[in-house]
């Protein structure tokens, strides 16, 4: 008997659609069940600094909501690549999330073999809050603004040093491009973290350095640490008196980083979605985004598609700082 061709388009067109609907349903069925295990968030410094400390913060959190555990996983060193390495092959089922800031971004524009690409690589969850840097100095140390901080360096040409969570980060961009800016000499001493740089800086080992608030702010209410200058267009709440870079002259340091998660490419939509909101709901809690303040970040929350739109422009802005100012990891 011939088979009736007829017959075979027909059960085909029919099977079609179902063949198309099962992996859906299969997905929707996956977020609706997750998590169903601990998560784990990678995180690419060492633990107490800024990253670190708001993770573990809003990891508590998602705990509490899920009632699954979140564990953070410190993998410091290489300048961060350790971490985005790990993260950018890790299976890709929504148990290992990475949360870092705008080194991200940074690093593979300035290190050739970073074997990894930000917007090809991660999936974006959240942008928990935009981060305002700041300029510190010891509060022994003369300089009452930046103008008094650049004739301070300038007579101590190549005898000062300023130090940074990692080559290639943001602080190391902001800080060669000052340095550019303002024709002052001062050597880079780079750190597996801001924690340990910071507890060098506090110690005097360190001349001057651009902060994350979140990590300095305590020790300037302490009165051991002074503020010359912020990035960005506006000054810092918690800080008033401070002024921006750009009211001093220094119009390149304007940008404002982040910190943000993300997950491995690959990682089904639902699971990334549920995430998304959840995690912007967190953030804009009461409680955490009073928390984020109170660290002199300015709460985002923004969703994985509305956070993705804009790292194309945070890149290309990185870009041009690099180019401009000449700026290598070495």
């Amino acid at each position: 008997m011939q088979p009736n061709p007829v017959l075979a388009l027909t059960l085909t067109a029919a099977l079609f659609p179902l063949s198309m609907i099962a992996p859906q349903a299969a997905r929707a069925d996956e977020a609706m069940n997750y998590p169903e295990r601990p998560i784990r968030i990678v995180v690419p410094f060492a633990p107490g600094g800024g990253a670190d400390v708001l993770t573990r913060r809003i990891g508590d959190k998602l705990a509490q909501r899920w009632g699954q555990p979140v564990v953070i996983d410190n993998r410091a060193g290489g300048n961060t690549l350790i971490g985005s390495q790990y993260a950018a092959r890790a299976t890709a089922d929504g148990y290992t999330l990475y949360s870092t800031n705008t080194t991200l971004l940074q690093l593979p524009l300035l290190t050739p073999n970073a074997r990894y690409d930000a917007l090809r690589d991660f999936v974006p969850v959240v942008q928990y809050a935009a981060a305002p840097l700041a300029l510190a100095v010891p509060a022994t140390n003369p300089s009452r603004n930046l103008k008094e901080l650049v004739v301070w360096l300038k007579a101590r040409p190549g005898k000062t040093s300023y130090g940074t969570s990692g080559a290639g980060g943001s602080q190391h961009i902001f800080s060669e491009a000052l340095k550019r800016a303002s024709g002052f000499d001062s050597v880079h001493v780079p750190y597996k973290g801001e924690a340990p740089m910071l507890n060098d800086f506090l110690a005097g080992r360190l001349d001057w350095y651009i902060a994350t608030p979140i990590s300095i702010l305590p020790h300037v209410r302490a009165g051991k640490v002074r503020l010359l200058a912020v990035t960005g267009d506006q000054r810092l709440p918690l800080a008033p008196e401070v002024p921006t870079f750009k009211e001093e002259g220094i119009a390149d340091l304007v940008v404002v980083g982040w910190y943000g998660l993300f997950a491995p490419a690959g990682t089904p939509k639902p699971i990334v979605a549920k995430l998304s909101r959840e995690l912007s709901a967190i953030v804009r809690s009461p409680e955490v985004a009073a928390g984020l303040r109170e660290g002199g970040l300015v709460v985002s929350g923004l969703g994985g598609e509305e956070f993705g739109a804009l790292l194309p422009g945070f890149r290309d802005a990185f870009e041009r700082m690099i180019r401009e100012n000449d700026i290598r990891v070495e």
